[in-house]
């Protein structure tokens, strides 16, 4: 049957065959699916000019099914249950679950927040398989399009991205913005203050897609700016770049506590009036009764969550 004659068929007649089919009389069928005999016997009448077979010959006994009738049987059932099972979603099983979910995120979430949930990913959900990019490759234009399921996005407060209706946000954490500079660099031997740091040259991230941060622009206003000597695209060439030169390189303090432990650098304050940037996560509302992003969201919330605990443990034992 083409699907312009299918579309034409009416649901409830396939389930009056098979209560008939089952019954075998017009009256207990008539009370199973809460009809008038009449009904059934009109529904019946629809379902012959269907099939172009009588499908049932009255009895004594009530009704007796044709061959043909009998020879549906099977199929029908088959076909209502799958028309059942359409409409009940099944349980959601993590461990079997088979599909691929797409993360875009600045190369710094990939450490602290990739890092920490990777490991129930591979354990909790064996069947999973993440595909991953750096923000600056692919990120909310291709989050509204379906390509990517997630977003990371580091921002200043004040920077929201203009996200329309479809797309949702939440913070995962925020950390406070600190200085990077070589071990040996002039500015650990003079006191470190708005005018130290503006008269040194500096090392930025690009961000393509939020473009110039708050505070530069904090700085602008009062007719102040940096003295960019490069912009580079990931926070690995900045680290390694502001190690072997005099540059300055401003980042967030959960990333310079990285860069401390694999690169001879020394950390200083923030100078400059500024506000903590952001992490935020990102997602289309196509996804949100998704279980398995549902599932992998959380991870990624807990994840975040466990930095901040870790920063607040740290504070607590330095008091």
């Amino acid at each position: 049957m083409e699907s312009s004659q299918l579309s034409r068929v009416n649901i409830n007649l396939l389930v009056t065959l098979q209560v008939l089919l089952k019954e075998r009389n017009a009256s207990a069928a008539a009370n199973q699916l809460n009809l008038s005999q009449s009904s059934v016997s009109k529904n019946l009448a629809q379902l012959r000019h269907l099939f172009n077979d009588p499908l049932f010959h009255r009895s004594a006994r009530g009704l007796i099914p044709t061959a043909y009738a009998l020879a549906l049987e099977p199929k029908l059932t088959s076909a209502l249950s799958a028309m059942s099972q359409l409409f009940s979603p099944e349980e959601f099983d993590l461990s079997s679950y088979q599909g691929c979910i797409r993360l875009s995120m600045q190369e710094s979430a990939f450490e602290f927040i990739a890092g920490a949930f990777i490991s129930k990913v591979l354990s909790k959900a064996p069947g999973m398989k993440l595909n991953t990019w750096f923000k600056d490759n692919i990120s909310l234009e291709q989050l509204n399009q379906g390509q990517l399921d997630f977003v990371i996005l580091p921002h200043d407060i004040g920077q929201t991205p203009n996200l329309g209706n479809l797309l949702n946000i939440r913070e995962l954490y925020r950390d406070e913005l600190v200085c990077l500079v070589q071990e040996n660099h002039p500015a650990l031997s003079q006191p470190w203050d708005q005018d130290a740091y503006l008269g040194c040259r500096h090392i930025h991230v690009r961000d393509n897609e939020l473009g110039q941060p708050v505070f530069d622009k904090n700085l602008a206003k009062q007719g102040l700016q940096r003295d960019i000597a490069i912009n580079v695209p990931d926070f690995n060439t900045a680290g390694s770049l502001c190690s072997r030169s005099d540059l300055v390189f401003t980042t967030s303090s959960t990333w310079a506590k990285f860069a401390l432990s694999h690169k001879p650098l020394r950390q200083l304050p923030m100078p400059c009036p500024s506000l903590p940037v952001v992490y935020s996560l990102i997602w289309h509302q196509r996804s949100d009764l998704d279980p398995a992003h549902l599932w992998l969201k959380n991870q990624i919330i807990q994840a975040a969550q466990s930095i901040n605990t870790k920063d607040e443990l740290a504070v607590s034992q330095a008091d």
